[in-house]
């Protein structure tokens, strides 16, 4: 009939546009990729690359434990120390400057061939006041006792009075055309913030070079990470020889609290927040012990999670790799239909031929309330959703977890553009494919979250999305 011949000519049409763009988009990458050497552009001038003392601290970042009582600053140097001192302080009162010295000291020896090695130092602060604003500088003492400091000072914030949360949500930050950058390092500066999630994969990639690259991104990084605390989850491009640069480089995160053995995963309260850092990865490079042990944590942390729910009503999983997605960078390009399958059910048994050790059904028996994540270079909302299926397409006491993609903070690979034309799925409810992060503001009774589209210079920002989630 006519009808059919219209409907299936739009479909065609429909594909034949994908393929289009998803060819146009797979074409038009920067340099500075995995395995590539990057060049300096609008988003990542400074001094930061500029040449370091050997005992001068570099790579300064800051994490939070639990309502930010406690503080733990990590950096870098490029040779051994005889003690790290952490000295900070509150903004408005100086001279109540506390000193600490010691902490956990290590060498970080990336496996590549040239065996290049970096020295780590951790250093908690004592219990934190609230409602403050703490000013700190970091340093290094050789065996004469001679002090080197780090060249700036940094500025966090610990929890304010009342029950309200504000953080920023990224992922996907590269050293190159890293667009929103400028952006994030003024709301890290801002004190509007209480922290900054990001979720997973940086640099692209931090063990190029035998892992120089790595040291570069994390000086680039470091105006905003020594900001605001860090509070991220691991991607897959975070995965060479066994994630030992995030096992390294991000060590400060609150996982011995969390009770896990590593800084892969780990969970924290914030007023009415929980919010746990999952790594998505177990199912593409992990075995089967190790899945099931990610797994069981999860599920033991949500467990616990829902005994305080009349305290901290929302749970929000922090992951990588998203379980609904409708982009496509490459006509081959399986991420948004294998993929997250994967994610969502688990692997396939060959033996039962069924699928399983998915996360989907962990997220909906706890009543999870967001999944945020990444991976894809674009931004993407979703219904509250199970199995596919649109489970509300209100978020007032929503019956299943929604998903919130927030990839498109900017890289080499630039975004990742969506088929204009439709169909979509009925689960996806906004999608962008400019650059962009999101905020996240939280009180006992609502989640208010805006995704925000960035301007190519980088330095203006506009409303792209906006959603409030309700409870009663």
């Amino acid at each position: 009939s006519f009808l059919s011949f219209f409907l299936m000519t739009s479909l065609l049409l429909s594909t034949l546009v994908l393929l289009v763009l998803s060819l146009c988009a797979s074409s038009l990458q920067l340099k500075g990729g995995p395995g590539a050497q990057w060049d300096y552009d609008q988003y990542n001038v400074g001094d930061w690359n500029r040449t370091y003392g050997m005992t001068e601290p570099q790579q300064i970042h800051i994490s939070i434990s639990s309502q930010a009582e406690y503080a733990k600053v990590q950096f870098a140097t490029q040779g051994e120390v005889n003690t790290a001192i952490l000295n900070y302080w509150p903004k408005a009162s100086p001279h109540k400057a506390i000193v600490i010295e010691g902490g956990e000291n290590w060498a970080f020896v990336d496996n590549g061939t040239a065996h290049h090695t970096i020295y780590l130092h951790n250093l908690q602060t004592l219990k934190l006041k609230p409602a403050t604003v703490f000013q700190y500088k970091v340093g290094t003492k050789d065996n004469h006792g001679k002090v080197t400091w780090s060249k700036g000072e940094f500025e966090f914030h610990t929890a304010r009075r009342g029950n309200t949360v504000n953080f920023v949500a990224t992922a996907d930050l590269g050293l190159v055309n890293a667009v929103a950058m400028p952006a994030l390092q003024r709301l890290a500066k801002s004190h509007k913030y209480d922290f900054l999630t990001l979720s997973g994969d940086q640099a692209y990639d931090m063990a190029d070079f035998n892992g120089t690259k790595g040291d570069e991104y994390m000086r680039f990084a470091e105006n905003l990470f020594a900001n605001i605390p860090f509070m991220g989850a691991v991607g897959n491009h975070e995965s060479a020889y066994n994630f030992t640069h995030w096992k390294n480089r991000f060590n400060n995160v609150p996982f011995q609290k969390s009770g896990f053995s590593n800084p892969m995963q780990y969970s924290y309260d914030y007023k009415s927040l929980h919010i746990v850092a999952w790594s998505s990865e177990g199912a593409f490079e992990g075995s089967t012990n190790e899945i099931l042990t990610s797994l069981n944590w999860l599920e033991n942390d949500l467990k616990e999670a829902n005994r305080n729910r009349k305290v901290r009503p929302w749970i929000i999983v922090l992951g990588h790799r998203p379980m609904y997605c409708t982009s496509f960078s490459s006509p081959t390009d399986g991420t948004c239909i294998t993929e997250t399958q994967t994610i969502r059910e688990g692997l396939v048994d060959p033996t039962t031929n069924t699928r399983q050790h998915g996360v989907e059904a962990l997220l909906k028996k706890y009543k999870v309330d967001i999944y945020l994540c990444g991976h894809r270079h674009n931004f993407e909302r979703t219904y509250p959703v199970y199995n596919g299926q649109v489970t509300s397409k209100s978020y007032h006491n929503a019956p299943s977890t929604f998903q919130y993609l927030v990839g498109n903070s900017g890289n080499y690979e630039l975004t990742i553009p969506f088929n204009t034309t439709g169909p979509f799925p009925a689960w996806s409810a906004s999608r962008y494919s400019g650059y962009g992060f999101s905020t996240v503001k939280a009180t006992q009774n609502s989640l208010e979250l805006t995704h925000y589209g960035v301007d190519n210079n980088g330095t203006h920002e506009r409303v792209i999305d906006h959603v409030v989630v309700t409870k009663d």
